[in-house]
């Protein structure tokens, strides 16, 4: 994570000093050993992600802003983890970031539990950005898979592959993964092709974690 980058959005939204500490106590939460995807790594993947779409989408800040905090708490199996850290970002930016910007980060990272279709261009930008991993070439994408497994420690693998099915099957369901034509474009085919090999190896009664 690049303590750079993140001092510098955080002064564009108006903040000051403290970004220093609040990036170290992100940093904290990311860096947590029980994490094996929602990590430091993954806000990393993000960004890069966020930086290739700029020059078609358009630079964001609340955009940028939301990638940085999104997964900030994370509680495996729990269905609040966006709302909580929506929470945690307005704490940390009361008082020093500009309200209606932090209103604005925060819907979008609730947008990111990705139980609707976003609505509006920054949600769509965030969420498509979040979801850019499931393009991946399939070893990429299934070596994700496998970190998820690892931090679901409340689930046995067919709970895990029930959950993580449902979650991957409700998304292939829409009429289109990704809202932006820049990530339609790009990802939509590659994503169904390996949601749809995942589940076929869900069903498949192999011991998927082996494959």
């Amino acid at each position: 994570m690049n303590q750079d980058r993140f001092e510098a959005l955080w002064r564009r939204a108006g903040g000051g000093g403290e970004a220093g500490r609040v990036f170290e106590a992100l940093k904290g939460h990311y860096s947590d050993v029980a994490r094996h995807y929602h990590d430091c790594g993954h806000i990393a993947v993000c960004l890069t992600a966020y930086d290739e779409a700029v020059s078609v989408l358009g630079a964001d800040d609340s955009v940028e802003m939301t990638l940085w905090f999104h997964d900030v708490i994370f509680t495996p199996g729990a269905r609040d983890n966006e709302a909580l850290s929506a929470k945690w970002f307005a704490t940390e930016a009361a008082g020093f970031l500009p309200e209606a910007f932090i209103l604005q980060t925060c819907s979008l990272i609730v947008a990111t539990d990705h139980r609707e279709p976003p609505e509006g261009f920054g949600a769509q930008f965030a969420v498509d950005v979040d979801l850019w991993g499931l393009s991946q070439p399939w070893d990429a994408f299934f070596s994700d898979t496998v970190d998820l497994r690892r931090e679901a420690v409340h689930a046995d693998d067919e709970a895990f592959a029930r959950g993580q099915g449902g979650f991957l099957r409700a998304l292939a369901e829409r009429s289109q993964i990704y809202s932006t034509p820049y990530f339609q474009d790009r990802c939509e085919k590659s994503a169904r092709q390996n949601i749809d090999r995942l589940l076929s190896l869900f069903e498949s009664g192999v011991d998927w974690t082996q494959s």
